[in-house]
């Protein structure tokens, strides 16, 4: 979305990318890959976050209401699976490490 020619479709282009992750939710979510996170969910969600902020604030645009689940999952899905992730990766580290220590 460089462009400031409003006539260039990279809108359209956009909302037609984001409507393909919108059905592929609607089938397949609540993460790309199903029930599970993986690492797509960890490089996608980012690059939305940049999107909504940088468009909101630069065009006054957002992702519109039609596309529930791109919503849900940029507001709710990522954010609470991603904390999850970090909680158990520093668990682990942080448990392995005191093991180590201790002996």
């Amino acid at each position: 979305m460089k462009s400031k020619d409003s006539s260039d479709c990279t809108e359209h282009a956009l909302f037609d990318e984001l409507k393909a992750l919108e059905e592929h939710l609607k089938a397949h979510g609540p993460y790309v890959n199903g029930q599970n996170v993986c690492s797509v969910d960890m490089s996608l969600a980012p690059k939305l976050c940049h999107l909504e902020v940088a468009l909101g604030n630069f065009k006054k645009w957002s992702v519109t209401e039609s596309l529930s689940h791109v919503r849900n999952y940029m507001k709710n899905d990522i954010k609470s699976a991603f904390w999850s992730m970090l909680l158990c990766y520093i668990e682990q580290h942080v448990s392995h490490s005191l093991f180590s220590s201790m002996q």
